[in-house]
């Protein structure tokens, strides 16, 4: 099948990790997860897929160097991955997730976070996943982050959808109908992970301004004069609500995680 199209974070790949900071204490909770589900203790390869900046690779490849391997579609989030981590512990490269350049059977364990609702065809990325994983033995964790999302940020796509100003995912709608369409061929289960929640603090100027530099992926397809009004009237209901420039949000989030396996 022909691999439909993807949507990069190329453009903004020096702002996303300012707006998605997860704890170095939480991701290291979930490269423990990660390596127990995929049993990585017994030396086989563990692919992130979407690896971006090497959130969830960095921690996992500090136990496990030379077992990581991460795929990406944008060059500017990969070379990012240096700053968190020694070269070499994380092979990088760079491929579509519907046509991935490894042979069949190759890795004990992949991951896929908040990656399938920018992919067209992304069954095809979950057809590829199943490929690539040891048959029978080889396990899919599917994470997403839940929560955390500014006021502000709610308030601009709450405006931006009552004006018909937001298309529909390319991708995935959402993680429940990632789960509905795995159920009918493979067995999907959610993980405990009660310790994978947290809190943080977050200026609202901050937030403004990333609002502003277009760094979340639903904001792309808007045009520039639109996004102008949206973001005015944020700024707006930001002082009404908040009065103060130096005014924080505190945003409260956790990590789910799910398991899939293929008979």
């Amino acid at each position: 099948m022909t691999p439909g199209r993807y949507q990069s974070f190329e453009s903004v790949a020096g702002d996303y990790d300012l707006t998605r900071v997860i704890p170095d204490a939480t991701l290291t909770e979930i490269a423990r997860i990660l390596a127990r589900e995929a049993h990585l203790e017994a030396g086989g390869l563990f692919l992130d897929g979407g690896v971006g900046t090497g959130r969830f690779a960095a921690p996992l490849a500090q136990a496990y160097p030379a077992q990581i391997v991460g795929t990406d579609i944008s060059p500017a989030m990969m070379a990012r991955i240096s700053r968190k981590t020694a070269p070499g512990r994380i092979a990088l490269a760079q491929a579509d997730l519907q046509r991935l350049p490894f042979t069949d059977g190759a890795f004990a364990g992949a991951l896929l976070v908040h990656i399938l609702h920018l992919i067209e065809l992304w069954p095809l990325v979950l057809t590829e996943i199943r490929r690539v994983l040891i048959p029978k033995t080889g396990v899919l964790l599917l994470g997403i982050e839940m929560g955390g999302r500014s006021a502000l940020v709610d308030f601009y796509y709450e405006l931006a959808r009552t004006r018909a100003l937001l298309p529909p995912s390319l991708g995935a709608a959402g993680i429940p109908q990632v789960l509905a369409h795995l159920s009918h061929t493979a067995q999907v289960e959610t993980l405990e992970t009660l310790r994978l929640a947290w809190r943080r603090v977050v200026p609202t100027a901050r937030t403004l301004e990333a609002l502003s530099r277009r760094t979340y992926s639903q904001m792309w397809s808007i045009s520039d004069a639109a996004h102008q009004e949206l973001l005015a009237e944020t700024q707006s209901f930001a002082h009404r609500t908040f009065r103060r420039s130096e005014a924080v949000e505190v945003l409260k989030s956790r990590f789910v995680l799910y398991t899939v396996r293929w008979p």
